[in-house]
């Protein structure tokens, strides 16, 4: 599975089910910072760990195919 595809802020507002773009990009920025780098992306991946979720659900949810 490639778990290394970007999750938006707008990827995020899906997945919270939020309409609010800048608390989404709050908690991106939130995540980032939690993994102590300054790049300006987050990877599925990424965001799994820290949230503790199975990239599989994450890419489920958003619709998007990807290869085992």
């Amino acid at each position: 599975m490639n778990s290394d595809i970007f999750l938006s802020v707008k990827d995020l507002m899906i997945l919270t089910g939020s309409n609010c773009y800048n608390s989404c990009w709050r908690r991106h920025k939130a995540i980032r910072n939690t993994l102590c780098h300054n790049k300006k992306k987050l990877t599925v991946r990424e965001f799994c760990t820290v949230e503790k979720l199975n990239p599989k659900e994450i890419y489920r949810e958003l619709g998007r195919k990807f290869v085992f």
